[in-house]
């Protein structure tokens, strides 16, 4: 029972391994989100009263071994890609050449566009703590949100996203009851923005000015490809939200349909940790949530607009508003690719997507600068960051153990 008379309940079950619910669905009280949930033992490691305070901080729970093969797969996909797009093009030495012709001095407005990605994720993590009434600093939530992405790019589909988030908070002194929160409203905040994003598109015609531009795969129109991937992308986006607010049915459907697997299950406990977080939201944080959407502009508007200015870089002269579109087009294709940081398959879109504007000699250059200035940079600065707080923590929890300082090596290795 809740201090202001509501009853949270742990709800045991097979799929959801009892996790937190409020009976009343209409708001979670302050003590369920002061607390850690059941459900963290699969974050926290058990602590002991005699350890200071961090030792309860969690342990970054993305095994090494599948960061490792997260790593693997991005170089190599990344690779494979390249080397495919060589294969197309055809003039190895050419696209080579084609390196030069990028001016430095758009260096800067792409350094720019990609700290305001990192700068836009941080201010929407920034707000949604406000509701939660947790302390966290803007200059705090701007690495997070870095780290978060680093280690996304680095997972299929960005499964490593979340867990990187909730360390960073908890990390920052958040609880992991509103850590948990604050990360799934991150969920929902993406998906309302780009579902907005992409049924607005549809439905205000944002493609007419891609008429008459036709893609070198099957001659396929980009004004109808954006149009149909923005309206695709957008109900997805909708129809996971609709499942976040209403779990119940949706979830018999699927237990009916593909039964208890492992993913299943995975995938549930997504929709009911979700549901939580938004419960907790529309109680007490609709302006927020509002206002991380608007936040959202940053960010995505940053990694829309950096494929004109590497376009820029290479001299070429393009619609701003037609690139700017296309490369929506692009992250509407990639969001959901199970590759990590979607490597492979963004090598051969995006110039498949640039290719009205661009000679082919210049398709590798365009792909290889505009990649790094995107993903790259981000991977490099935000592992950097993951690490550093991975071996602080693993030096202070040696120091709190033993008594003597650690060799501050690196992390400990998972259990």
């Amino acid at each position: 029972m809740a201090s202001d008379g509501r009853t949270v309940t742990h709800v045991p079950g097979r799929w959801n391994e009892r996790r937190c619910i409020v009976s009343d669905a209409r708001a979670v009280s302050q003590p369920a989100l002061d607390r850690d949930p059941p459900c963290a033992s699969r974050i926290l490691r058990p602590g002991r009263p005699d350890l200071p305070a961090f030792e309860t901080q969690p342990r970054l729970r993305v095994p090494p071994g599948a960061i490792r093969v997260g790593v693997f797969v991005f170089i190599a996909a990344s690779l494979v890609g390249f080397g495919a797009l060589f294969l197309i093009t055809q003039d190895i030495r050419g696209s080579l050449e084609g390196f030069r012709r990028f001016d430095l001095r758009w260096a800067l407005p792409c350094l720019v566009l990609a700290c305001l990605d990192w700068t836009g994720g941080g201010l929407r993590l920034c707000l949604l703590a406000v509701p939660l009434k947790f302390d966290v600093a803007f200059k705090r939530c701007v690495p997070i949100a870095g780290a978060t992405a680093a280690l996304a790019s680095l997972t299929p589909s960005g499964t490593g996203g979340g867990p990187a988030q909730l360390y960073g908070l908890v990390r920052g002194g958040a609880s992991l009851g509103r850590a948990l929160a604050a990360n799934f409203a991150s969920v929902t905040v993406n998906l309302m923005f780009l579902s907005l994003a992409g049924l607005g598109a549809w439905y205000f015609g944002a493609a007419s000015g891609l008429e008459g531009i036709e893609l070198p795969v099957g001659g396929i129109s980009a004004a109808a490809l954006f149009e149909w991937s923005a309206l695709a992308f957008g109900v997805i986006a909708s129809l996971i939200l609709l499942f976040g607010l209403s779990p119940r049915w949706p979830r018999a459907v699927v237990l009916r349909l593909f039964g208890r697997t492992p993913r299943v299950r995975k995938a549930l406990r997504f929709l009911q940790e979700l549901h939580g977080s938004i419960i907790i939201y529309a109680r007490r944080g609709k302006r927020y949530i509002l206002l991380a959407v608007l936040a959202d502009v940053i960010p995505f508007g940053a990694r829309f607009a950096m494929g004109y200015a590497v376009l820029r870089g290479f001299g070429v002269e393009a619609p701003f508003w037609n690139v700017f579109m296309l490369h929506a087009l692009l992250h509407f294709l990639l969001y959901f690719m199970p590759t990590p940081g979607g490597s492979g398959i963004a090598e051969i879109l995006a110039p498949a997507l640039m290719s009205p504007f661009l000679p082919s000699q210049l398709l590798v250059a365009y792909t290889a600068v505009w990649r790094f200035f995107l993903t790259y940079i981000t991977v490099l600065a935000g592992g950097m960051v993951l690490f550093r707080w991975l071996q602080t923590d693993h030096r202070r929890l040696a120091v709190a153990t033993t008594g003597v300082e650690g060799s501050g090596a690196g992390p400990p290795a998972s259990r």
